[in-house]
């Protein structure tokens, strides 16, 4: 509306002015053209805008669906990961388990073994040891022998005299000759 309609509307003198266009009042050809044009917009706008909502309508239930269903996944991902994630606890506790349980029996095992090296290298030790005893005490005999024969050959050639030793020889003679006469 323009200023000089809404001026005829509110003052009185242009009362004829505002009776309107064939005797209609001015307000109901103003409804009238207001009808005409929302009928027209909705004619010509119906079908785009039925598409675009269509559209948009299909596409936020698409974007829920899919929402949903990533949510579902994420839910189903979670819950295996918790499994696995138990799985591997538990796999991680048996682990450590048989872990030191192979570490106690190493251990076992090594002290065995060198509680067996220890018996063996003292065995081996004791029987060296005992081998060199023996081998000292032949050798101690041995010179003990030596000397002893040593000894009573000087004691021989310090208390024999040759009156002795033509007896002796004699004696030894005599015995040797009864010997072979028997």
């Amino acid at each position: 509306m323009t200023k000089a309609v809404v001026a005829l509307l509110f003052s009185g003198e242009g009362h004829e002015a505002a009776r309107g266009f064939l005797g209609v009042p001015g307000l109901a050809w103003q409804v009238l053209n207001l009808g005409c044009f929302l009928g027209l917009l909705w004619y010509l706008l119906r079908k785009p805008a039925a598409a675009f909502f269509g559209n948009r309508k299909s596409t936020v239930a698409a974007a829920l669906a899919k929402a949903d269903e990533d949510r579902r996944r994420a839910e189903s991902l979670a819950k295996e990961l918790a499994v696995r994630l138990e799985s591997i606890q538990t796999e991680l506790a048996n682990l450590k388990s048989a872990v030191r349980h192979d570490a106690e029996a190493e251990h076992a095992a090594l002290l065995e073994k060198s509680q067996a090296d220890a018996d063996h290298i003292l065995a081996r030790t004791r029987a060296d040891l005992d081998n060199r005893v023996r081998s000292a005490r032949a050798e101690l005999t041995a010179y003990a022998g030596d000397l002893s024969v040593d000894l009573a050959r000087e004691l021989l050639k310090k208390n024999v005299t040759a009156g002795d030793e033509k007896r002796l020889l004699d004696e030894g003679i005599a015995s040797l000759s009864g010997a072979a006469k028997a």
